[in-house]
């Protein structure tokens, strides 16, 4: 574990956008369906996932057009402001006419614009993007007046995760620098990984055409499509429709008990690999071996982040509730 890369990397992080002691920095992209077969609407949707229980505050649903001669235009731009989410850490973003049976479990956004006649997104050069900024993102206006593929945020914003496609136009312009292809065709939904909270990570995702509106069409998918993807709005995103998720669930890399009192533990980390707890302001505020127990008692109550690597070679930044 690289400790001069991490440790300041996460405490850059949180210094800079200013969480405070919310966990805006575990909200990711998750799931999304643009162009569903037969009528677009209401069956257009946008989720997001992030740690359960956490506030979601100064955050922004962004749609950016990528075709060469309006990019960097806002077509979309939801705030997503005062929000809790609910035990699976899902948001879903769209209209419930569509989908009325989603679990309980998952915090509705529930808007209108995804129910318009013929769909309100884009099918072709797009970027999805969460954004934080203490400034509103505006729909209708460019944020990339010089067409240069780097968006001109307010000052202050920071753009959190994004993924986008093109349809082909060698001049389109996608943000965030991941952009997902397929064998053909332009992407109708697209997934991500469960157990995957990378961001700006095109490996984080599999997508293609749909046939209806949770299967894939197996001629034009991603090269990662595993083997039942499918799509599951407003629920965990797990091959086979859930056959096989404790499983999968055992291999995901965790700390727990969360909230700890006296002690914390980790599942699926290498033992020798450390990990570092951070103070909302990214200082340092105690550091440890992942191998067995170890004791929290000295931090005072509150919220924490806690820094580690888990098996699977990706650098965890996790909110951490001390509560004695």
């Amino acid at each position: 574990m690289q400790k001069s890369s991490i440790y300041p990397f996460a405490s850059a992080l949180l210094l800079f956008i200013g969480l405070s002691l919310n966990s805006n920095a575990q909200l990711l992209l998750n799931e999304m369906i643009v162009n569903p077969p037969g009528t677009d609407d209401p069956f257009e949707f946008i989720e997001l996932k992030g740690e359960p229980g956490s506030s979601i505050n100064q955050l922004f649903l962004c749609v950016f057009e990528g075709d060469s001669a309006s990019a960097g235009n806002c077509d979309l731009a939801i705030p997503l402001r005062n929000i809790t989410l609910g035990s699976n850490g899902l948001l879903f973003v769209g209209s419930t006419l569509g989908y009325p049976n989603l679990p309980s479990a998952t915090v509705k956004r529930d808007t209108l614009l995804f129910a318009v006649p013929g769909g309100y997104l884009e099918n072709g050069n797009t970027t999805f993007a969460l954004v934080f900024s203490t400034t509103n993102i505006i729909e209708d206006v460019d944020y990339d007046t010089n067409n240069d593929g780097v968006l001109d945020l307010p000052q202050g914003a920071v753009l959190m995760d994004a993924v986008g496609w093109t349809n082909g136009d060698q001049y389109a312009k996608i943000y965030g620098g991941v952009t997902l292809t397929q064998s053909a065709g332009t992407p109708d939904a697209a997934v991500r990984f469960f157990g995957n909270t990378t961001a700006f990570s095109k490996p984080a995702w599999y997508n293609g055409d749909l046939t209806d509106l949770t299967v894939f069409d197996q001629l034009e998918i991603s090269d990662n499509f595993p083997v039942g993807g499918a799509v599951t709005p407003g629920n965990h995103n797990v091959p086979n429709n859930g056959v096989g998720f404790e499983s999968i669930q055992n291999n995901v890399s965790s700390v727990y008990p969360n909230p700890a009192s006296e002690f914390i533990q980790f599942t699926n980390v290498n033992e020798d690999a450390d990990f570092t707890v951070l103070q909302p302001n990214g200082q340092v505020a105690m550091k440890g071996i992942c191998k067995g127990s170890n004791s929290v008692k000295e931090l005072a109550n509150g919220a924490y982040y806690i820094v580690y690597n888990d098996n699977f070679g990706s650098t965890r930044l996790e909110r951490l509730i001390i509560a004695h």
